[in-house]
């Protein structure tokens, strides 16, 4: 009865340690994600994913309401541009999409935004990391 006993607090004590420490992020919608980042300028944390590789740079983009971006790294990377532009859309889900002309082989890139207390992290339709930006790092307008 005793080892029963223990079991049974071990199993509430896991469920509620679970419960305390479990947190699911959900992506941010269109109008979340336009209100905020659009027409505003991001600087990541100093690791990045370019063309399927991390990279130990800070990068800043910009995006308009006008779907262009800009966007630059602090250090030139190897055989690529420091800066670049392109375009992105975002669907009604927050799903985002953008083209550098030069970055990640000018493919179009799919990815979600999410949102936690100081910060949004960058993740790709395949799940892969890209990048968080800090809030405390978001200015409006444009400053690249």
């Amino acid at each position: 009865m005793k080892n029963l006993a223990r079991v049974v607090i071990g199993l509430i004590l896991l469920t509620l340690s679970t419960f305390s420490f479990g947190t699911t992020l959900f992506s941010m919608n269109k109008s979340q994600f336009k209100t905020a980042i659009v027409n505003k300028t991001l600087i990541s944390i100093a690791t990045d994913n370019l063309n399927g590789k991390t990279i130990n740079n800070t990068f800043s983009m910009f995006l308009d309401d006008q779907g262009h971006i800009w966007g630059k790294m602090s250090l030139k990377p190897k055989d690529e541009p420091q800066t670049d532009q392109g375009t992105y859309s975002v669907d009604e889900d927050g799903t985002f999409h953008l083209t550098w002309q030069h970055w990640d082989y000018a493919k179009t890139l799919c990815g979600h935004l999410f949102e936690t207390e100081n910060a949004y992290i960058s993740v790709d339709c395949d799940n892969v990391f890209h990048t968080v930006f800090m809030k405390a790092d978001i200015r409006p307008g444009n400053h690249l």
